[in-house]
């Protein structure tokens, strides 16, 4: 399952780099529905967090998000 497919249809919106060895990426949707992608600094790791609404705290919150692989997240 490739990073691409799980981000269809999402806007990217912030980027938070460099934190504690991570990268930061929020995505969202018209319908509140977001995700943040964060990746190892030096790119051996990608994990996703996923919700359905109130992204700006999420985002604000997001080292303490529960990421998942791509490929264990449900698909929506």
């Amino acid at each position: 399952m490739s990073l691409e497919n799980n981000f269809t249809g999402f806007d990217a919106c912030d980027i938070a780099e460099n934190e504690a060895g991570y990268n930061y990426y929020g995505y969202t949707k018209a319908d509140g529905a977001w995700k943040v992608l964060r990746e190892k600094t030096d790119g051996t790791e990608f994990r996703i967090a996923a919700g359905k609404e109130d992204y700006s705290t999420n985002f604000a919150a997001r080292s303490g998000l529960d990421y998942k692989r791509p490929d264990q997240l449900p698909r929506v």
